[in-house]
């Protein structure tokens, strides 16, 4: 019996891993990369506490923009030059940061 329990644990341990997203507590950066028509990351999703800053820092071979919805941020990607955005994780709720140009999810920022 155990064994059973103990298993049972370590399986449970396993999958609560494996389905959280990143959570942080203060500040957050994501490091971004456009190349090729494909982002990375892709999809991400992070936990971010109500006030903390976040720091998106994107190098792209090819022009576009970066939209961070609901905090109404758009910046222009120059290719081969970093752009960094930054602001303060201020308002609650799940937004987006996506690429306009080949319309890819970057990440998804749940910030409580």
């Amino acid at each position: 019996m155990r064994r059973v329990l103990a298993c049972l644990v370590a399986a449970l341990l396993l999958l609560s891993g494996a389905c959280s997203s990143t959570t942080a507590s203060g500040p957050v950066t994501i490091n971004v990369t456009i190349a090729n028509g494909k982002v990375s990351p892709s999809g991400a999703k992070y936990d971010v506490s109500k006030g903390s800053t976040v720091t998106i820092n994107v190098t792209s071979d090819s022009a576009d923009t970066i939209h961070v919805h609901g905090y109404e941020i758009e910046k222009g990607v120059v290719p081969g030059t970093p752009l960094v955005i930054t602001f303060t994780a201020d308002q609650t709720g799940r937004y987006e940061v996506e690429t306009h140009a080949i319309e890819a999810t970057i990440a998804t920022l749940n910030v409580r």
